[in-house]
């Protein structure tokens, strides 16, 4: 005969506290989650914001160009780089990769780059006279697209990058 009683209070209290232990077991603490989510954000951001820091100091623009280009997408993609350097009034110097007299600063760009014989191609140079690969065409237009994001999501998202941020403080040549 079964007994259809319920269990004594210790049994209903050991089968509880054993549920909650097992649900335990199983779920992250969410606190604990939650200072280790904070601190890689918190640190992510920090990382950022030194890389957006480096981006604010005096640097020249240098442009690697082909004159003598014969694939029509990097033609096109130089031109309108060009264009919109001049639109944005962003001082950049330019090095040809087909003047032989630019040859070895060419080959120099080709060496800290890592990439020969496609244009364009875009490099800061430091006042300390270091050159940093800035990226091709694509990194241009990546640029372009999200520097017409809305201006909440830009000040929401500090970490993205835009024309303004990147070549705010081009200059012409160091004083």
């Amino acid at each position: 005969m079964m007994n259809n009683q319920p269990p004594p209070s210790s049994l209903r209290q050991h089968l509880s506290n054993n549920n909650r232990n097992q649900k335990a077991a199983t779920t992250p603490n969410r606190s604990r989650v939650s200072s280790r989510k904070a601190a890689l954000v918190g640190r992510y951001r920090n990382y950022r914001n030194a890389q957006i820091g480096l981006v604010k100091e005096q640097k020249k623009l240098i442009c690697l160009v082909s004159q003598g280009c014969h694939d029509r997408a990097q033609e096109t993609n130089q031109s309108v780089a060009l264009r919109w350097f001049n639109s944005k009034q962003i001082p950049y110097t330019t090095v040809d990769g087909m003047d032989p007299n630019q040859r070895q600063k060419r080959n120099e760009l080709f060496d800290i780059s890592g990439l020969r014989g496609n244009y364009p191609q875009f490099f800061f140079e430091y006042q300390n006279g270091t050159i940093q690969y800035l990226g091709n065409f694509s990194t241009l237009e990546r640029l372009n697209e999200s520097s017409n994001l809305p201006l909440e999501v830009l000040s929401r998202h500090v970490e993205i990058e835009t024309f303004d941020k990147i070549f705010g403080s081009v200059v012409a040549s160091f004083r």
